[in-house]
């Protein structure tokens, strides 16, 4: 009975122990562009003075959970460092829905407060979220894209175009030799351009 009490005794001592003697001194932020070193250490709950054992991994959960973050890891690169090492998602274009501006990442994440892009993107309806990542991926120079149900237009320096799906304005692009000055329209049966 008095080893147990003794064996507790030691227990209760290291966890008080591992709370006071080593505390997180500093902790550093990697790989971050929106989100600031600040916004990363209030949402984790990571400060100096916070337990340097007891800074588990989940922790992070509350940062994945944020749009802009594709990955985040802790690291302990020394006693009472503490790193947060972040991969974020990029903003390709800026998507208008429902009257506010959303940023469209590559793997289809609808990420708030976007900073400025090159494309805009407006239509009517539901966007097709893995066309229009299709669409400015194939063409990067674009500066507008609007969808409706009947299809694109993408509009860039030099160049518009219409089409019913992604897959045509993929080949038109793969199969060009220059840049239309004038609106061009496609149709599975061939192109269209005006006068």
């Amino acid at each position: 009975m008095i080893r147990g009490f003794l064996a507790l005794l030691t227990l209760v001592a290291l966890g008080v122990g591992s709370r006071v003697v080593w505390p997180v001194e500093q902790v550093v932020v990697a790989g971050n562009a929106q989100l600031s070193d600040a916004e990363v250490r209030s949402i984790t709950g990571l400060e100096a003075g916070t337990p340097w054992l007891w800074a588990w991994p989940h922790a992070l959960e509350p940062l994945r959970a944020n749009p802009w973050v594709r990955s985040a890891r802790l690291e302990r690169p020394a006693i009472g460092e503490l790193r947060v090492v972040l991969e974020e998602r990029k903003a390709l274009a800026t998507l208008v829905r429902e009257g506010r501006e959303w940023g469209l990442s590559g793997d289809g994440v609808l990420l708030p407060d976007p900073p400025k892009t090159r494309t805009r993107i407006e239509g009517l309806g539901t966007p097709r979220l893995a066309d229009l990542i299709a669409i400015v991926k194939t063409l990067p120079n674009a500066t507008a894209i609007r969808y409706t149900p009947a299809g694109y237009t993408v509009r860039g320096e030099g160049f518009e175009v219409w089409a019913a799906t992604a897959e045509e304005l993929k080949k038109w692009a793969k199969d060009r030799k220059s840049l239309a000055n004038k609106p061009t329209y496609l149709y599975p049966w061939g192109e269209s351009k005006s006068r």
